[in-house]
């Protein structure tokens, strides 16, 4: 079964981010099926789905790519070179190239992976991170425009900041102290000087009579940060305020002749793409697991900044050179 026709099967089947449940079952029946029962297919406590001709505890390949969809449904639009549908882009496009490659390799010492919740809090990557199965290496499906190996990917910090002032009568500000006024001093240069990480203010909440300083204000920001900007520089920006990690993942970056981006690269060559490596701004799976392998990397199928619009669209082509690259990539890889 090529990757076309698993993915029309698994977008068919809405999985917002916690309610994967459906969908990893249709894939189950699709790998079952489409392998004759010479795939082993399990699910794990998360809820993340598995398939290798051997269940084992450990492999040299994973490729892992994820089942989980940002919210907002539409009924799939499927002709003959192209499939639109939430997910079909990110991120279930790479995972069905994933699996058809999986079907076509058949090699014991690979697996592939289905992770539940990357588009929340990569629940499903953390419990394999502490639960296994351990990979040698591994091949992350995401959208790079089937083109791109993701050598890196920004880390996150979202931080809730509550800063208190003495306040004061509003007609008066030179002698009384602002809350909301200190906690923007802050913002701004934390922005300043943690360049070139992004510093962004999602949520703000402070309410007082009109003629009132505030006294207290609670925000939010989404902080992501390359690795040369540490987690504690981060905090320190709002060190007079009170700060909570409220989430994050660090950095994950690997060098472009590491085992894994230098096989993706070299698949790609066989297809006639010269493939580019590439760091992102965003996060991924992939800095759940990149200090738990020898090696790692992205790539997949569909146009990135398609990712999480109403217009995810992606053509019988690019999941074909997709599954192409997945299988001589893994290939590589398994000779080492």
């Amino acid at each position: 079964m090529n990757a076309f026709d698993i993915l029309k099967r698994i977008v068919a089947v809405y999985s917002p981010s916690g309610n994967e449940r459906e969908a990893v079952e249709t894939l189950k029946e699709v790998l079952i099926e489409a392998s004759e029962g010479t795939l082993e297919v399990w699910t794990d406590s998360a809820g993340n789905l598995f398939a290798s001709p051997k269940r084992k505890s450990e492999y040299t390949v994973g490729l892992i790519s994820h089942i989980d969809t940002v919210p907002g449904f539409w009924k799939p639009k499927v002709d003959n070179e192209s499939i639109s549908g939430r997910g079909a882009v990110d991120a279930k496009g790479p995972l069905s190239a994933m699996a058809s490659a999986i079907l076509r390799l058949q090699d014991e010492d690979m697996v592939l992976g289905a992770m539940v919740r990357e588009e929340t809090d990569s629940f499903g990557a953390k419990y394999v991170r502490e639960h296994g199965p351990k990979m040698k290496y591994v091949i992350i499906g995401e959208p790079s425009n089937t083109s791109d190996v993701v050598i890196g990917y920004r880390g996150y910090a979202w931080l809730e900041v509550k800063c208190k002032a003495k306040g004061g009568h509003a007609s008066s500000p030179e002698v009384g102290e602002n809350a909301v006024e200190k906690l923007w001093e802050r913002y701004q240069k934390a922005k300043e000087a943690l360049t070139p990480a992004t510093v962004s203010l999602t949520s703000i909440k402070s309410w007082n009579a009109f003629n009132v300083l505030p006294q207290e204000v609670i925000a939010r920001f989404d902080v992501r940060y390359p690795k040369e900007i540490t987690l504690e520089q981060i905090i320190s920006q709002f060190e007079e305020c009170e700060v909570e990690v409220v989430d994050g993942l660090p950095p994950a970056e690997v060098k472009p002749t590491s085992p894994v981006p230098r096989a993706l690269r070299r698949a790609l060559l066989k297809e006639g793409v010269r493939g580019r490596f590439v760091k992102k701004r965003g996060t991924s799976d992939m800095n759940v697991l990149a200090d738990v392998v020898e090696s790692i990397a992205a790539f997949g199928p569909g146009k990135s900044e398609l990712s999480h619009t109403f217009n995810e669209i992606i053509t019988r082509r690019e999941l074909e050179t997709a599954t192409n690259v997945y299988f001589n990539a893994t290939k590589e890889l398994l000779r080492k």
